[in-house]
């Protein structure tokens, strides 16, 4: 049931990235999808899944465009994959190889292009094979490896995001996430993070953080402190502690 969790997780990047989409044409992703795994014999008991080759990416886009009859959301949905795929998008995510298997530091870039929505969705499916292929790397019994995602307000709208965090320790990973505002991230997120060096926020994001890490009558004191730091102030939070302690940062 493998390529069924793959239809899925992969309708869900393309429906984060075009949040226009609807719940058919979200489907219609997820179908075509399953299709192209189906043509490979995938689903089949009969078959050693071990044994079966993924398809190509692109192909479930080719089962879109061979659909008789397109009604106006399919077309929509194609006009939306048309203009990745004037990028080479499809093609370019065939190429397959664990990033988790190098012994060296790895950059991946995303803004040779200005295309907001071509830099959504290469930095998401490049997330989902990360976490696809942290779980047949195994469990580990000690930090391996550091995903460090720049600029993550990208995947922001990616279920996947703070359910990596949750789970990736476990498989030797730490994940660090940067992004200019924390209301970028789904609120699940700050659940699985036991630690905070919070610096001077804006009020928005001094009540995201605060609400966090103090308690109700807490918060407002510590908004308050938050938007007044100084340069290199800031507040270290963690678990077991009742209230932050402030700390100075070396320049």
């Amino acid at each position: 049931m493998a390529h069924l969790d793959v239809a899925g997780a992969v309708r869900d990047i393309f429906t984060a990235i075009f949040p226009e989409l609807g719940d058919i044409q979200g489907e219609r992703i997820r179908k075509a999808i399953k299709d192209s795994f189906v043509e490979h014999g995938w689903g089949d008991a009969s078959m050693d899944q071990s044994e079966l080759p993924e398809p190509p990416f692109s192909r479930f886009v080719e089962i879109l465009r061979a659909a008789p009859k397109p009604d106006r959301g399919l077309k929509t949905l194609l006009s939306r994959l048309e203009e990745l795929d004037d990028y080479g998008f499809f093609q370019s995510a065939d190429v397959q190889e664990s990033l988790w298997d190098s012994k060296q530091p790895v950059v991946l870039r995303i803004h040779s292009t200005q295309n907001d929505n071509l830099q959504k969705a290469f930095s998401s499916l490049v997330f989902y094979g990360l976490y696809k292929d942290m779980f047949r790397r195994g469990p580990r019994d000690r930090i391996t490896h550091a995903l460090i995602f720049d600029e993550a307000h990208r995947a922001a709208r990616l279920q996947l995001i703070p359910t990596m965090a949750k789970e990736c320790r476990k498989y030797g990973i730490s994940l660090v996430l940067a992004s200019q505002e924390a209301r970028d991230f789904n609120v699940s997120l700050f659940s699985a993070i036991a630690n905070y060096l919070v610096l001077r926020l804006t009020e928005a994001d001094a009540k995201v953080l605060a609400r966090n890490v103090a308690s109700s009558d807490q918060e407002r004191t510590l908004i308050d402190r938050i938007k007044q730091m100084d340069r290199f102030r800031a507040y270290y939070c963690c678990e077991g502690q009742k209230k932050p302690v402030p700390v100075a940062l070396d320049p």
